[in-house]
Order: C-alpha cells, then structure tokens, then sequence
C-alpha cells in the first residue's frame, strides 16, 4: 500500500506564516524598547514598610484619609 495513508493531500506549510511571527515579535520588543528609552519609566518597587499597621492600602497611596459622610 503506497501513497498517502488517508488520501489527503501532503500538508504544505506557509513558510510566509513564521517570517511574520517573528516580524510581529521583533516589532513588539523594539517598539516596546523604543518607548522605554524614550519616557524612562521608574520600574522600582518601593519597599513593604512603607505602608504602616492598620492603614488602609489607599489612605498610603493618597497620603491623606478620605472624608466620611
């Protein structure tokens, strides 16, 4: 029994396909690279013990209380 086992036909990838992924790839990481150099963004994590005991997570991030109604 010679020829295709099923009787489809022989799968032809688009080579086209993998040259785009990588296009699309590259053009993310040098965009992405592109505005990290442009508007420097401060990546730090500031350190746990800035937030103190029993201090709600958004009265340490405004810096004030909010008002209650």
């Amino acid at each position: 029994m010679n020829g295709p086992r099923f009787g489809g036909r022989q799968v032809t990838g688009t080579p086209s396909l993998a040259l785009s992924s990588v296009v699309v790839v590259a053009s993310l990481l040098t965009g992405a690279s592109i505005v990290h150099n442009i508007f420097k963004p401060d990546l730090t994590i500031p350190p746990a013990e800035s937030v103190k005991q029993g201090e709600d997570k958004t009265e340490a991030i405004a810096g004030s209380k909010p008002d209650k109604a």
